[in-house]
C-alpha cells in the first residue's frame, strides 16, 4: 500500500494530474458507486463514456449519460480536498499507516 500512495503523491505533482481525495467523514457518496472514465472526441462534437459495474464494463456515446457522469463526478469534486490537502493526507496516511 505505501508504494501505492507513494505513486499517488508521485503523480499527484504531474501539471496534468489532480489527485483529491474525498475524505471519510463525508460518509457515502456517488463516488462509491463505481469507476467511470468521460472521454471527449477530438474533432467530434461528443463525449464517450466507460461505466465499471460489478459484473461488466458499459461503453455509451449518448450525451444525456455523459451529462450525468460529469455532474456526479462535480459533486464528489466538491466533497474532495484540495491538491495540496489530499497530498498532506496522503503523505501522513503513508507515515501514520505504512512505515514500519
Amino acid at each position: 500500500m505505501s508504494t501505492q500512495l507513494e505513486f499517488l503523491l508521485d503523480m499527484s505533482m504531474r501539471p496534468n494530474i489532480a489527485v483529491h481525495v474525498v475524505p471519510a467523514s463525508v460518509g457515502a457518496h456517488t463516488g462509491l458507486l463505481g469507476a467511470f472514465i468521460v472521454a471527449e472526441l477530438e474533432g467530434e462534437s461528443g463525449r464517450v463514456v466507460y461505466l465499471e459495474t460489478p459484473d461488466q464494463g458499459l461503453i455509451s456515446d449518448a450525451p444525456s449519460l455523459a451529462t450525468k457522469i460529469l455532474g456526479g463526478f462535480e459533486r464528489v469534486r466538491s466533497e474532495a480536498l484540495p491538491k495540496g490537502a489530499s497530498r498532506d493526507l496522503i503523505r501522513r496516511v503513508v507515515n501514520e499507516r505504512w512505515t514500519p
